[in-house]
Protein backbone atom coordinates (compact mmCIF):
# COMPACT_ATOMS: atom_id res chain seq x y z
CA UNK A 1 0.00 0.00 0.00
CA UNK A 2 3.30 2.18 0.57
CA UNK A 3 3.87 2.05 -2.79
CA UNK A 4 0.74 3.05 -4.06
CA UNK A 5 0.26 5.90 -2.49
CA UNK A 6 3.73 7.05 -3.14
CA UNK A 7 2.46 6.88 -6.53
CA UNK A 8 -0.23 8.46 -6.66
CA UNK A 9 0.98 11.71 -4.10
CA UNK A 10 2.92 12.05 -7.28
CA UNK A 11 -0.56 12.61 -9.56
CA UNK A 12 -2.24 14.60 -6.99
CA UNK A 13 -2.83 16.96 -10.03
CA UNK A 14 -4.48 14.79 -12.22
CA UNK A 15 -7.20 13.71 -8.83
CA UNK A 16 -8.09 17.19 -8.96
CA UNK A 17 -9.40 17.37 -12.13
CA UNK A 18 -10.36 21.20 -12.90
CA UNK A 19 -7.82 22.43 -10.54
CA UNK A 20 -5.83 25.16 -12.84
CA UNK A 21 -2.20 24.52 -10.93
CA UNK A 22 -1.41 21.81 -12.94
CA UNK A 23 2.08 21.87 -14.18
CA UNK A 24 1.72 19.32 -16.39
CA UNK A 25 -1.08 20.42 -18.52
CA UNK A 26 -4.21 22.94 -18.50
CA UNK A 27 -7.24 22.27 -20.01
CA UNK A 28 -11.08 23.17 -20.95
CA UNK A 29 -13.60 21.96 -23.05
CA UNK A 30 -13.32 24.88 -25.00
CA UNK A 31 -10.47 22.81 -26.39
CA UNK A 32 -7.19 24.88 -25.09
CA UNK A 33 -4.69 22.00 -24.84
CA UNK A 34 -1.62 23.46 -23.56
CA UNK A 35 1.64 20.59 -22.23
CA UNK A 36 4.00 21.26 -19.90
CA UNK A 37 6.29 19.62 -18.01
CA UNK A 38 6.32 16.18 -18.72
CA UNK A 39 4.10 13.73 -20.29
CA UNK A 40 5.34 10.70 -19.75
CA UNK A 41 3.76 7.35 -18.67
CA UNK A 42 3.20 8.96 -15.54
CA UNK A 43 0.78 10.81 -16.85
CA UNK A 44 -0.72 9.19 -19.65
CA UNK A 45 -3.92 8.00 -17.98
CA UNK A 46 -5.13 10.81 -16.66
CA UNK A 47 -4.19 12.83 -19.83
CA UNK A 48 -6.46 10.30 -21.97
CA UNK A 49 -9.32 10.89 -19.74
CA UNK A 50 -8.97 14.59 -20.18
CA UNK A 51 -8.42 14.14 -23.36
CA UNK A 52 -11.67 12.35 -24.03
CA UNK A 53 -13.66 14.70 -22.14
CA UNK A 54 -12.48 16.95 -24.99
CA UNK A 55 -13.70 14.66 -27.92
CA UNK A 56 -16.77 13.82 -26.15
CA UNK A 57 -17.22 17.60 -26.06
CA UNK A 58 -16.56 17.99 -30.08
CA UNK A 59 -14.99 20.72 -29.95
CA UNK A 60 -12.01 22.20 -32.03
CA UNK A 61 -8.35 21.70 -30.63
CA UNK A 62 -6.14 24.54 -30.16
CA UNK A 63 -2.54 22.33 -28.82
CA UNK A 64 0.30 23.83 -27.34
CA UNK A 65 3.30 21.84 -26.32
CA UNK A 66 6.37 25.07 -26.38
CA UNK A 67 6.56 24.11 -22.53
CA UNK A 68 6.61 20.73 -22.74
CA UNK A 69 10.34 19.66 -21.27
CA UNK A 70 10.11 16.18 -21.39
CA UNK A 71 7.71 13.40 -23.61
CA UNK A 72 8.77 9.97 -23.62
CA UNK A 73 7.46 7.05 -26.16
CA UNK A 74 3.77 6.81 -24.64
CA UNK A 75 3.21 10.50 -24.02
CA UNK A 76 3.54 10.66 -28.09
CA UNK A 77 1.67 7.37 -28.72
CA UNK A 78 -1.08 9.37 -26.33
CA UNK A 79 -0.85 12.58 -28.93
CA UNK A 80 -0.78 10.64 -31.57
CA UNK A 81 -3.82 8.36 -31.01
CA UNK A 82 -5.62 11.50 -30.05
CA UNK A 83 -5.01 14.06 -33.50
CA UNK A 84 -6.13 10.41 -35.21
CA UNK A 85 -9.47 10.22 -32.97
CA UNK A 86 -9.87 13.83 -33.32
CA UNK A 87 -9.56 13.39 -37.50
CA UNK A 88 -11.90 10.16 -37.69
CA UNK A 89 -14.61 12.99 -35.67
CA UNK A 90 -14.09 15.54 -37.93
CA UNK A 91 -12.82 17.72 -35.28
CA UNK A 92 -10.17 20.20 -36.04
CA UNK A 93 -6.67 20.12 -34.27
CA UNK A 94 -4.72 22.96 -34.60
CA UNK A 95 -0.99 23.34 -33.13
CA UNK A 96 0.03 26.95 -32.16
CA UNK A 97 3.64 26.16 -30.54
CA UNK A 98 5.58 22.90 -30.31
CA UNK A 99 8.06 22.14 -28.56
CA UNK A 100 11.43 20.81 -29.67
CA UNK A 101 11.23 17.70 -27.33
CA UNK A 102 8.26 16.23 -28.90
CA UNK A 103 9.27 17.11 -32.88
CA UNK A 104 12.27 15.03 -31.46
CA UNK A 105 10.68 11.82 -30.01
CA UNK A 106 7.84 11.95 -32.88
CA UNK A 107 10.82 11.92 -35.46
CA UNK A 108 12.02 9.68 -34.01
CA UNK A 109 9.07 6.87 -33.49
CA UNK A 110 7.96 7.87 -37.04
CA UNK A 111 5.12 10.26 -35.82
CA UNK A 112 5.97 13.11 -36.55
CA UNK A 113 3.30 13.58 -39.95
CA UNK A 114 0.77 12.01 -38.22
CA UNK A 115 0.54 14.17 -35.39
CA UNK A 116 0.29 16.91 -37.98
CA UNK A 117 3.27 19.14 -36.92
CA UNK A 118 5.04 19.64 -39.54
CA UNK A 119 3.31 23.00 -40.10
CA UNK A 120 3.45 24.40 -36.72
CA UNK A 121 4.87 27.20 -35.48
CA UNK A 122 7.53 27.72 -33.08
CA UNK A 123 7.00 29.77 -30.50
Amino acid sequence: MGKKEKQNDSLDWIKQGDDKSSDDAALDVSGDLVLEGSLGIAEVESMHQSLSQILDAHVDVTIQSESLSRVDAAGVQLIYAFVKEAKSRSISVKWESVSDTLVETATMLGLHDGLGIAGASDA
